[in-house]
């Protein structure tokens, strides 16, 4: 049942990457921490499932271009420009992620999200007709500077970063949203694929639990890529803004749990050793 349970939830993530252009781990990642309890599974770390996510961001992200790749909507000169330093600091992160602990990781996550969210709240008016590639233009050195940026962080988590760099090409460089979703799969295959590398060989990654969460995103990223052409613009985005800000308060509401329990322990252990002393 547990793996039955993986398939089903790589299935909704998978969906949702290629709907929204992410790479599933901005809603992934919570489901893999809180809906296995929900049915009697044992609890997951946040290092195993970042671990997971890992693979199946990179899955996730390579299947959702594919679909868009079919209806023109990647811009590949920013695919580039964006891709390349998220790359290359997505590696760096990674690496360094084995010394970095689950609360803190957490925490990375939860601020990745709520910045995601305020970028979502900024409005953006949608031209009258459909753009194509040819009418895309964008400030190439705040390309370079969000990519490094993102990437770094995204390496710590484990994850892709398109939950962020999503809304960075909407709103910072003001990307087409169609075209924004492509490419970013896009995007997300170089960055996902960075964090993946740097992960390898440091036993971070359960292979036979994550095979299975992947093959559930390879076949809702196609279907979610299909759906994504035929959804209004505004309601793509609106989707976005909802699935990131609801991960960014359940996200932050465990950090401050965590810490609160910390605290808490920390005070007892300190009375106990005070009344004993």
């Amino acid at each position: 049942m547990f793996e039955v349970l993986l398939f089903l939830l790589g299935l909704l993530g998978g969906g949702l990457s290629g709907l929204l252009g992410i790479g599933g781990g901005i809603i992934m990642v919570p489901l893999l921490l809180y809906v296995p309890p929900m049915f009697g599974f044992a609890p997951l770390g946040m290092k195993l499932v970042a671990g997971m996510t890992t693979v199946q961001s990179f899955a996730g992200t390579l299947s959702g271009a594919i679909g868009h790749h079919r209806f023109k909507r990647i811009h590949w000169p920013l695919v580039a420009t964006l891709g390349g330093p998220m790359t290359l600091a997505g590696f760096i992160g990674s690496r360094f992620s084995v010394a970095i602990s689950e609360q803190v990781m957490l925490l990375v996550f939860a601020l990745m999200a709520v910045a995601a969210s305020l970028l979502m709240l900024m409005p953006k008016k949608d031209a009258a007709v459909e753009e194509t590639l040819d009418d895309v233009n964008f400030h190439w050195p705040l390309a370079i500077a969000t990519g490094a940026l993102i990437g770094t962080a995204a390496g710590i988590i484990g994850q892709g970063g398109g939950f962020l760099y999503v809304p960075a090409i909407l709103y910072l460089l003001k990307i087409p949203t169609r075209i924004c979703i492509g490419s970013a799969l896009a995007i997300g295959i170089l960055s996902s694929g960075a964090v993946l590398l740097g992960r390898l060989g440091t036993s971070q990654i359960p292979w036979q639990d994550a095979f299975i969460l992947v093959v559930g995103v390879i076949v809702g990223a196609q279907l979610g890529s299909l759906l994504s052409q035929r959804t209004p613009r505004v309601v793509l985005r609106r989707i976005l803004a909802i699935v990131i800000f609801a991960t960014a308060i359940k996200i932050g509401s465990s950090v401050i749990e965590q810490y609160q329990h910390t605290s808490l322990s920390g005070y007892f252990t300190a009375s106990i050793v005070a009344e004993t002393t």
